[in-house]
């Protein structure tokens, strides 16, 4: 099979058994992909490491200077005219005493303080955890909101270009093998030929001979996944092109007659199973316009409200869903997100589904926690002595709720309050299929439903940009 195919799996295996639904236990990780907040420490590193290879670059440029110098200095030697006394001595010392100082240079362990910290940085890097994870989500991106690989590539989202540094070769190539590995033939081939499009439209293909791949495994690749759709003439089209290359090539070599019995016989081919249709389904749709005979008003039913009346927008009346807007100030926002910063973990249940780090502040540990769940019982009248507990939410690459897991909770609540600490560029609805609601992010703001016996789910779509926060808190 595929070489590079054989080498995805090795560092991606875990993938394919988590897009099916399996529950898997995580090695260590650094969190990097399920937190944008894990993700500054990762650019802190690769600043470090840049910093680290440019000082091991003088390190070389001094001592390649010093080569320099001395290939320099003998040539001048070399170039001098006549054969005298005068001469002789010069050469006789220079080999005599310069010689064996140019064998200790070329001796010389160079770079080791950099080499020792770049070893040291290694056991800093992501972990295979964090890139399966990274490629999930961008699996479940583009699933759910039916992204175009192109415009993925070349960093377009909705029609806008965000400027971002484009996607390479090796970016496509990866997310080609992954959904091969996933048997979705298509997404793989059309991963796999933007990636053939970068390699020969490189400006120096001798950069990429840096790489762990070679054009011939692209090639290979593009034959698998057309062979995965049943499109053989294509496959034999890059089958050739790869034995034009290397005309000894084994794999294709026993390919070739393969596809050209399976043109002429072709098989029923069986279609993948389709992930994150629910997420699909629930987050593309369009919902319709709210109920006109809703109303949006100032609140001022205690004596705290009074002195600072809060907007209510009601959403839906069936289920008593409203917003109260400007429910929490930028301090107090700021405040919070530092609190729990400390405490964030990734949960084990929601490691696949919830591309998040939670915190927990109670208010017996907590000032803001205290002061924000006392807002909260102002606001809903529910009685103080219920939960304490405030969950502070950071969300990573396509973080979101799945609705499978919401359904799931146990937890007997009467409410719950949802606070958004974070506007979301792109993404980050949150949904309540149910009641045919859709609500967008606003910072400050906290959407509040009333939720008898757990019957109403909801669910967060993923994020496409952004950094998002939110805190939950259950009411009972």
């Amino acid at each position: 099979m595929v070489k590079m195919l054989l080498l995805f799996i090795v560092i991606a295996a875990g993938v394919g058994l988590q897009a099916k639904g399996l529950v898997l236990s995580a090695p260590e990780s650094y969190d990097f992909a399920i937190s944008s907040e894990s993700q500054l420490s990762l650019l802190k590193l690769k600043e470090t490491q840049v910093k680290n290879l440019q000082n091991y670059n003088e390190v070389l440029k001094t001592h390649l200077k010093k080569i320099k110098l001395a290939i320099k200095y003998s040539e001048d030697l070399l170039r001098t005219p006549g054969h005298n006394f005068l001469f002789g001595l010069k050469v006789l010392r220079h080999i005599y005493t310069d010689w064996p100082q140019y064998i200790n240079n070329l001796k010389k362990e160079l770079g080791s303080k950099e080499i020792l910290i770049s070893q040291d940085l290694l056991m800093q890097q992501p972990t295979s955890v964090d890139f399966e994870e990274s490629l999930g989500a961008i699996y479940r991106l583009q699933t759910v909101y039916n992204l175009d690989s192109y415009d993925m590539a070349e960093g377009i989202l909705d029609g806008k270009d965000y400027k971002v540094k484009k996607w390479s070769i090796d970016e496509c190539l990866i997310l080609g093998l992954m959904y091969q590995y996933l048997k979705h033939y298509n997404e793989s081939e059309n991963w796999l030929q933007l990636a053939l499009y970068y390699y020969e439209d490189h400006p120096n293909r001798e950069e990429l001979k840096t790489k762990l791949w070679e054009h011939s495994n692209l090639l290979e690749s593009l034959v698998e996944a057309n062979k995965g759709l049943g499109r053989y003439l294509e496959a034999k089209k890059f089958a050739k092109d790869l034995l034009s290359i290397l005309p000894n090539h084994s794999y294709m070599l026993q390919q070739l007659p393969k596809l050209e019995y399976l043109q002429a016989n072709p098989i029923k081919l069986t279609k993948p199973k389709k992930d994150h249709q629910l997420q699909k389904e629930i987050c593309s749709k369009r919902y319709s316009k709210a109920n006109t005979n809703l109303v949006c008003r100032y609140v001022d039913w205690t004596p705290f409200l009074q002195l600072a009346p809060l907007k209510m927008e009601e959403l839906s009346m069936e289920t008593h869903i409203s917003i109260f807007h400007g429910f929490l100030g930028k301090r107090d926002i700021e405040t919070l997100k530092n609190a729990s910063r400390p405490k964030l973990q990734r949960n084990e249940h929601l490691s696949w589904n919830c591309s998040c780090k939670i915190g927990n502040l109670s208010s017996s540990s907590h000032d803001i926690a205290r002061k924000i769940n006392g807002l909260i019982i102002d606001i809903t009248g529910f009685p103080p002595k219920g939960n304490q507990m405030l969950e502070v939410i950071n969300y990573g690459i396509a973080g979101n709720y799945n609705p499978d897991d919401t359904a799931k909770s146990t937890t007997p609540n009467k409410a719950n309050t949802l606070i958004f600490l974070s506007d979301a560029e792109k993404g980050g609805e949150i949904v309540f299929p149910s009641r045919q609601l859709k609500v967008k992010p606003r910072k400050g703001s906290m959407l509040v439903w009333v939720n008898p016996k757990g019957s109403v789910i909801y669910h967060q779509c993923p994020i496409l940009k952004g950094n998002m926060w939110v805190a939950n808190k259950v009411l009972n």
